[in-house]
């Protein structure tokens, strides 16, 4: 594969722009986005007006303790582990506008590490295809975050046939201590089985996927002449003419997509439907900003 048509200084700190526009950078809503499968209250502490929302005020502590204003501490406030699962398949190299689905998949991967690198937490990322192709266990610091991007640049490590359910039952033992795992990939082309273990993963882990997807993957361009299309795994070609089946193609595309969402909602998780034609800086702080409100509700 050719150099990646990334710019992560930009992909960051347009993100990060993007949150605090949402309040979320250096409040407890931060945590409540990563925290694990449940909340361990630690102890109390002095509400701070600059960093916490006035929701996770405990009024029955305060009003014993008049002249203080409290606030619940949690075990997950004091150090979050979070896992990256990115796609790097052939399924992943494919665009129809400025980026294709893996560059903004890494842009968003960059930004994500730098966010919770930066707020003095911990985060790995195993990039996949056919393989594991490469693993970064968690870890903290600005050394973390330039390994994750000299991998994520590096065009050798992009390519194979996407095989999600090997990396996900790979990671089943093995991730130790871990407050959330986020998935990135287009989800397309899932079987049963990998549903399956995609269901049982969420389970036991704290998931949240994003589904980024290219326009075509949804939608047929409305173009009357015939064309060729090539199966990227088999290299089978095929002659369509797209106008006389984007109905169905629509249709089927609308189909997988609700499958996916919905094995992400029966184990609680939640899912963001990403097109690479959107800002995801936006996109995406709205989806975490709305985690962090459904966890507040979860957890108080």
């Amino acid at each position: 594969m050719k150099n990646l048509n990334v710019d992560f200084p930009r992909a960051v700190t347009h993100f990060e722009a993007a949150m605090k526009s949402q309040l979320l950078i250096k409040t407890v809503f931060y945590k409540r986005i990563f925290g694990g499968k449940g909340f361990e209250f630690d102890s109390y502490r002095m509400y701070s007006p600059e960093n916490d929302d006035a929701g996770l005020i405990d009024w029955k502590a305060s009003m014993r303790n008049p002249a203080k204003t409290l606030v619940r501490q949690y075990v997950e406030e004091r150090d979050l582990r979070i896992f990256l699962v990115v796609d790097v398949g052939d399924n992943m190299i494919f665009g129809s506008g400025n980026k294709l689905k893996n560059e903004v998949a890494a842009e968003i991967t960059a930004a994500l590490c730098h966010l919770v690198l930066s707020s003095g937490d911990s985060i790995g990322v195993v990039l996949y295809s056919d393989k594991l192709v490469k693993i970064i266990p968690p870890s903290g610091g600005m050394a973390q975050f330039h390994a994750i991007v000299k991998a994520l640049k590096n065009p050798n490590n992009y390519g194979g046939k996407s095989d999600m359910k090997r990396v996900l039952k790979y990671l089943l033992p093995s991730l130790k201590n871990i407050s959330a795992v986020f998935i990135l990939s287009d989800f397309l082309n899932l079987d049963d089985e990998t549903l399956k273990t995609i269901k049982t993963f969420s389970s036991i882990y704290e998931t949240a996927g994003i589904m980024l997807r290219d326009r075509v993957d949804s939608s047929l361009p409305n173009i009357k002449n015939e064309v060729i299309v090539e199966d990227i795994y088999t290299g089978q070609q095929k002659i369509i003419n797209p106008s006389l089946i984007r109905e169905q193609y629509q249709a089927y595309s609308n189909e997988q997509k609700n499958r996916i969402i919905n094995v992400f909602k029966k184990t609680g998780s939640d899912i963001l439907d990403l097109s690479t034609d959107e800002d995801f800086a936006i996109s995406l702080s709205k989806f975490l900003k709305n985690r962090a409100k459904k966890r507040k509700f979860r957890n108080n």
